[in-house]
């Protein structure tokens, strides 16, 4: 069964999270009919380190990014990993140029 970007995944995120020590809150502001905001900013803390996102979904994420790469301190780009632009690789494949038409010639 697949596993999608949903909200019924959310819980389990910040869970996930809340287990790894990280504190976590959120910023936003009720709308007009007191109702919660749709456009949240999601914040784990942990060591030093701050992280943002849409959703608890995101946040895990990049919390997965520190754990992945485990710097020892807050510095510029400390999340950064060099080698191929994968990112265009998939959009080229997904939406390849579309090939010239031959040219027929004549009017």
């Amino acid at each position: 069964m697949p596993l999608g970007s949903h909200a019924n995944v959310y819980n389990t995120c910040l869970l996930i999270l809340r287990e790894r020590g990280f504190k976590m809150h959120v910023e936003g502001e009720l709308d007009d009919d007191g109702c919660y905001p749709a456009d949240l900013l999601w914040i784990a803390e942990k060591d030093g380190f701050r992280f943002m996102g849409d959703n608890p979904i995101e946040l895990l994420g990049l919390v997965g990014i520190y754990d992945h790469v485990r710097p020892s301190e807050d510095r510029p780009y400390w999340w950064r990993k060099e080698g191929e632009d994968v990112w265009q690789q998939i959009m080229s494949a997904a939406f390849p140029e579309p090939e010239p038409e031959p040219d027929g010639g004549g009017a």
